[in-house]
């Protein structure tokens, strides 16, 4: 998935689409946005920790199947708007924006226009290879072609590069000598076989490291506070 120089993006996303392409509804959602499969996650933690996940993934099943929508395209976009909104999107721009003392504002979470984005059955949203298709339908009335049609702008970050080059020496740390790896509730093995997959272009592991790396410095925070407020 890689050369010496650069990543093949289209490529990635190839065989990550082929990856979950076959299996049932849920299950495919789900690994669509999911950094890990069962096996590779039940291989990364502790043993002990197979009851959670497999916890955590029948309440996803449940939630997501909690509905009497027969349309798949609305039954996916239930499932985010019950759970990755406001597990994750909401929730850190709400927390980054306070902390920057900026005001944000979600205009397409109003009641009205989720009510009214749900009155929509799936192929008027996405046409073909056009997402958002009755969205731009509608500003296309009030914006220019050019504008409405344009690509989609990216906010992510350059995770290949800091993982591979600014980061790696805090990788390295947290796989031989972090707190994770040595409470035991990740295994140093399978963090080590990612590090060395990713580094030989092998599988793009940069944000299962990115997700790592943060998991560790949080964890350190929270039991460092929790053992200065016992005191």
């Amino acid at each position: 998935v890689a050369t010496a120089r650069r990543g093949y993006r289209s490529v990635r996303f190839a065989k990550r689409f082929l990856s979950f392409a076959d299996l049932p509804e849920e299950t495919a959602f789900r690994r669509s946005y999911t950094m890990y499969d069962q096996d590779e996650l039940l291989a990364l933690v502790d043993p002990d920790l197979a009851g959670t996940v497999d916890d955590v993934l029948t309440e996803h099943a449940d939630i997501y199947q909690d509905n009497e929508l027969d349309d798949f395209v609305n039954r996916m976009c239930l499932g985010d708007a019950r759970m990755f909104l406001p597990g994750l999107n909401l929730a850190y721009t709400d927390r980054s924006s306070m902390a920057a003392s900026t005001e944000v504002r979600v205009p397409y979470v109003d009641v009205e226009v989720v009510k009214a984005a749900f009155a929509f059955p799936g192929d008027r949203k996405i046409v073909g290879r056009q997402g958002k298709a009755v969205l731009k339908e509608a500003a296309a009335s009030v914006l220019p072609r050019e504008i409405v049609y344009r690509p989609k702008g990216l906010f992510s970050a350059p995770l290949r590069a800091w993982m591979s080059r600014d980061l790696a020496p805090l990788v390295r740390e947290v796989v031989n000598d972090g707190v994770l790896v040595g409470s035991g509730l990740l295994r140093r093995d399978a963090l080590a076989r990612m590090v060395a997959e990713d580094a030989a272009g092998q599988r793009d592991f940069s944000k299962h490291l990115w997700h790592v790396l943060t998991l560790e410095y949080w964890y350190r925070d929270a039991t460092s506070r929790a053992g200065q407020n016992s005191h």
